[in-house]
């Protein structure tokens, strides 16, 4: 199946408005701070599809509230094909709850403000597809991964290594 590239990483055409973001409130402080990817839960754990899972870069900004670099699914009535579609709307700082909680930490590494920052300009040049049931948030972020590492900001096989334990997450107990 063929990938199709969305414009604007899925906002061009897009109905409504983007998920609430809580930057303005809880800025990313100018410290080190330990950078992970996040994976989901499964919804039954005993029988499920580790390529289903859905998978986030993010740091806590402040105790429970994190910032998220990720694609999301956005649905409305009213929104033009594709629809559902993945969007790309920026990091977006969110408060943690339940779902939070119950997700994988695969630690990438400690990371700079500035080396944040650039996590973040470099996901707006990351692809986004249309949906095509192959494609997904993982394989958004494993491209985006791929471009920190062309860019210096992680090691190759520190990129191996995350990418193994992610897909294993919830595979392991």
């Amino acid at each position: 199946m063929t990938n199709v590239v969305l414009a604007e990483q899925g906002r061009a055409g897009a109905v409504g408005f983007p998920p609430i973001d809580l930057h303005w409130r809880f800025g990313d402080p100018d410290a080190s701070l330990p950078v992970y990817i996040l994976v989901s839960s499964p919804v039954d754990q005993t029988r499920f599809d580790p390529h289903g899972l859905h998978w986030s870069l993010s740091w806590e900004v402040k105790p429970n509230v994190w910032r998220h670099v990720n694609i999301v699914t956005h649905r409305h009535p009213d929104q033009p094909p594709p629809n559902p579609r993945y969007v790309y709307w920026g990091a977006l700082t969110k408060c943690s709850g339940p779902g939070t909680l119950v997700k994988r930490r695969i630690l990438v590494a400690d990371m700079t403000f500035a080396m944040r920052k650039q996590i973040e300009e470099v996901a707006f040049t990351v692809p986004v597809m249309q949906p095509n049931g192959q494609w997904n948030c993982q394989d958004w972020l494993l491209d985006l991964l791929d471009r920190l590492r062309q860019n210096g900001l992680i090691s190759d096989q520190n990129l191996k290594e995350v990418v193994s334990a992610a897909r294993d997450a919830w595979l392991r107990d």
